[in-house]
């Protein structure tokens, strides 16, 4: 769609896509078919922003470059679009679309319709991401030096179809384009611009948004991944400082502020693996995955979120600042690249969920139990490990007898199921060793007038991490077994009897 003549006509910044017009130009619009139809890609045709997702994808696949960006920015959106394209690999299939517009446009191309993509994403990149659609006419987009957005794309567009073209957009920058177009298309804009947009008289077809903002956002904040951060009230629990308002004041602050601050973390993962869910059979429904939610608004709500729970984190006056960042410096790590690192990905998850122990510690100041932080290590590496066994056992299948397999994004081929399951229920039993050699020390003479009392957790302790890998090789665990101990109704009555047996053996009888 390219070629070497220019139009005089066209002012200066439309030299970039003249080429491709005065080739084309007579292949689209002859006056006896229907009128052209110019349709704008991020946010219309696809529910995502290329450029973002360019960018997006270089922080995982050559995070080195990253310094440049700001100096690509410095030559211009379009210079910094063209090496964003250029530096990355994306695969274009997986993008989401918008399905009802994609099917009304195969259906105007049936009907012998001129189609023409017209986009300020980079040109090379356009063409590459709508190629298996097999549907436009010609692509137009910016180059290294010219952003065909608004007013330009407005002119090359005007010079394209002197007789008049429709145009599909779906933001404010849309508007100098349908300013000038015989036919307005308005696909998944906001309430704003809509109503804008009929204000010029012209609308002709509306594609209304799908699903709800805030029940999208809410979902991508993920809530019920807030139960890990009740292990902050370990401590008070296991020192029985639990019934101190100071301290349960202080914890809970704490809470609040890791559950903001792990909610930045799971958008910021959300983002960092749009490709890998968008692949997967269940992720690709999550609200970044699908288009439900667009990029730029993730990355406000992760900033949003972070600056929150850092805020309600000073207000301890004590160290949970530097915890908290610590905490979202090694998550943000793990998405980035230690989750495909073999076995450094479950140390990883145990010292994250052990973090949580520790912030209840240190927000409360009572002292640090080395038996506590043992026990709690070994048992979250327990359930890392069941975390990594369950994406194997569901990958691996009976008729299944490869052997180099590999569970996508992850370092782990089929047949580490074996030690990987070993592992995991070892460090469970190491757990079980840990606490059992605690009621054996000194230390619990602090705490208990009945030490021996205690030894009746130990079975449930042993029936719960059995269990669960139980339920993890029967193929019936979620991918998070922390979530499926939550919800499991058998975990309240284990903690209902290990609370018996805690009061049991501090009390006098």
């Amino acid at each position: 769609m390219r070629g070497a003549q220019e139009n005089s006509n066209i002012d200066a910044a439309s030299k970039s896509v003249q080429a491709a017009i005065s080739v084309s130009a007579s292949d689209i619009g002859d006056g006896s078919n229907p009128t052209p139809l110019a349709v704008d890609l991020d946010g219309t045709l696809f529910r995502s922003n290329l450029l973002l997702e360019c960018l997006l994808r270089l922080v995982k696949q050559k995070p080195w470059l990253l310094p440049l960006v700001p100096f690509w920015l410095i030559r211009g959106r379009a210079f910094l679009k063209k090496r964003a394209f250029e530096a990355v690999t994306l695969d274009y299939t997986l993008l989401p679309v918008q399905r009802p517009l994609l099917e009304w446009l195969r259906t105007e191309k049936a009907h012998g319709r001129r189609l023409v993509l017209a986009t300020a994403a980079n040109e090379d990149l356009a063409v590459q991401a709508v190629a298996h659609l097999e549907l436009f006419d010609v692509v137009i987009g910016s180059d290294e030096t010219h952003n065909l957005k608004g007013p330009e794309k407005a002119s090359a567009l005007q010079s394209m179809f002197n007789s008049g073209f429709a145009y599909a957009g779906n933001s404010g920058a849309d508007f100098a384009v349908w300013k000038v177009s015989k036919e307005i298309i308005v696909v998944g804009a906001g309430a704003s611009v809509k109503a804008q947009a009929q204000r010029l008289g012209k609308v002709t077809k509306v594609f209304d948004q799908s699903g709800n903002k805030i029940t999208s956002l809410t979902r991508s904040l993920r809530p019920y991944q807030w139960v890990k951060n009740l292990l902050i009230f370990v401590p008070a629990f296991t020192s029985h400082e639990g019934v101190r308002w100071p301290i349960l004041i202080q914890s809970l602050i704490a809470f609040v502020a890791f559950s903001l601050c792990a909610s930045a973390t799971y958008i910021v993962n959300d983002l960092l693996d749009l490709e890998e869910d968008r692949a997967h059979s269940r992720k690709q429904f999550r609200p970044f995955a699908s288009g439900e939610l667009s990029i730029g608004l993730g990355l406000s709500v992760a900033a949003g979120c972070f600056l929150a729970g850092m805020g309600v984190a000073f207000v301890t006056g004590r160290a949970l600042p530097v915890i908290l960042f610590l905490y979202i410096l090694i998550a943000t790590a793990y998405s980035v690249r230690i989750k495909r690192v073999l076995l450094l990905d479950v140390l990883t998850l145990a010292i994250l969920y052990t973090m949580r122990v520790i912030a209840g510690h240190v927000v409360t100041d009572i002292p640090f139990s080395v038996w506590l932080l043992s026990f709690a290590f070994f048992l979250f590496l327990s359930l890392a490990f069941c975390k990594r066994a369950t994406e194997l056992f569901k990958m691996k299948k009976p008729t299944d007898i490869r052997s180099d397999a590999t569970v996508p994004g992850r370092g782990y081929r089929s047949e580490d199921l074996e030690i990987i399951s070993t592992a995991g229920l070892s460090s469970g039993f190491l757990s079980s060793l840990v606490f059992a050699l605690y009621i054996n020390s000194d230390s619990v003479t602090l705490l208990y007038r009945h030490p021996a009392v205690l030894w009746g957790i130990l079975p449930l302790l042993l029936y719960y991490i059995l269990r669960i890998w139980i339920v993890c090789g029967r193929g019936e665990l979620d991918d998070d077994p922390i979530l499926y101990t939550a919800k499991s109704p058998s975990t309240y009555i284990i903690a209902i009897l290990v609370v018996i047996i805690v009061v049991a053996a501090t009390i006098n009888f």
